[in-house]
């Protein structure tokens, strides 16, 4: 007599790495022996030891390795083809969820039907709060980007949603963290890989939010993300990668009349900044204006 199928795990935790062994090993303990989860990995070429320190340290985890850096789009969406879960935790190997935390987001999607995401508070390292939840960017943020105004940093102004005393509703959140439901996975389909780095859970929510799926943010929930470990490796260059990515955001959501004053702030704004920075960087920058001209 054969035995029944075995039930999907209730989470499949996707943790895509590039040369973060340490605090990888440190993400992975946050979930891997929690009930219900499996816990999938994608190494991104990295060259610090990561995938033997993971195989040797947790060999109950799907190890995968790239044999090259696809980015981190086509690393979640190649892990996320091999999960089994009901819903997807899609990690950042420079964070780690606190205790219960899994818990509390479970619950956001298990009671509210047409939520597709929901994400955590989150922490830097030394318990100091970082922004989490956001409305989609706009001209105001870029401006902020481009020329910064301390003040304005964490205001509504620069799309930040400050503070909830419970779960709420947003547009997007930052990526380091985020619990999706499987069906929605399935109904808006993967991360867009045209994103090599930044914005594809922006990308993804307004996809979401466009076939009628809600976004949530629970503020008891809590996770730790140290912030820009992958890509601090290669500052100058994910400094123009970020400018691709949101020029890229912008011509596929706005129309062209938007489109072309997004052009015109980013290039005068990356103008100025190319003008202040070193050969290296400034050759970077022009690359990326010359997209927005």
């Amino acid at each position: 007599m054969s035995s029944p199928p075995e039930a999907p795990p209730r989470v499949s935790a996707l943790i895509v790495s590039y040369n973060t062994r340490a605090l990888l090993l440190e993400s992975i303990a946050s979930v891997v022996d929690q009930p219900g989860v499996e816990t999938i990995v994608l190494d991104n070429a990295s060259h610090d030891g990561s995938p033997r320190a993971v195989a040797e340290r947790f060999p109950s985890v799907r190890l995968i390795q790239s044999a090259s850096n696809m980015g981190f789009a086509a690393g979640v969406n190649r892990a996320a083809a091999c999960a089994r879960g009901r819903s997807l935790l899609v990690l950042n190997p420079d964070a780690r969820l606190e205790p219960e935390a899994l818990d509390l987001l479970l619950e956001v999607l298990d009671r509210t039907p047409r939520a597709a995401l929901v994400g955590p508070t989150l922490r830097y390292a030394d318990g100091a709060a970082q922004p989490a939840a956001f409305r989609f960017p706009g001209l105001a943020q870029i401006a902020l980007d481009l020329f910064p105004i301390d003040r304005l940093m964490a205001s509504p102004l620069n799309g930040r949603v400050s503070n909830p005393s419970r779960p709420v509703q947003i547009d997007h959140p930052l990526g380091a963290c985020m619990l999706i439901d499987r069906a929605a996975w399935h109904d808006v389909g993967p991360l867009d890989e045209g994103y090599f780095m930044y914005l594809e859970e922006i990308d993804w929510c307004r996809r979401a939010r466009q076939r009628g799926w809600q976004i949530w943010h629970h503020p008891g929930a809590v996770a730790v993300h140290h912030g820009a470990q992958s890509t601090r490796q290669q500052p100058d260059v994910m400094f123009a990668q970020l400018w691709r990515s949101r020029l890229r955001y912008y011509q596929r959501f706005s129309d062209p009349a938007y489109n072309r004053l997004v052009h015109a702030l980013v290039s005068f704004g990356l103008g100025r900044l190319a003008a202040q920075a070193g050969p290296r960087r400034a050759a970077l920058i022009d690359d990326v204006r010359r997209l927005a001209s």
